[in-house]
């Protein structure tokens, strides 16, 4: 990455990685945040969870919980489990572009 794109990264983001506006987001950032947060390179499966994470946020103003995303996705816990180590919202959340969550820490 370089470090133009770590400059823009900081620029966007909150302290905790959250972009600060969706409108800030594209792919290449998600996958600029992946790098940052150590969930390495997204996969179809990363990029099926990103895009039902945003169209539901969309849709309802929060992100889903991750029974929805396993019911609309096919993956199981241990599946997102293993695509987001860090968890949805630090994971799938940050990388959809989603703003920080009420109550995160």
């Amino acid at each position: 990455m370089s470090q133009v794109d770590r400059e823009y990264v900081e620029a966007a983001s909150d302290e905790d990685g959250f972009l600060k506006t969706m409108a800030n987001w594209d792919r290449a950032m998600a996958e600029t945040l992946a790098e940052e947060h150590d969930i390495g390179e997204l996969t179809d499966e990363h990029w099926t969870v990103i895009e039902f994470v945003q169209e539901y946020y969309a849709t309802y103003g929060q992100g889903p919980p991750v029974v929805k995303v396993h019911k609309h996705t096919g993956l199981t816990s241990e599946d997102i489990c293993r695509l987001f180590p860090c968890g949805m919202v630090k994971g799938a959340y940050r990388l959809a572009g989603l703003p920080r969550p009420p109550g995160c820490a």
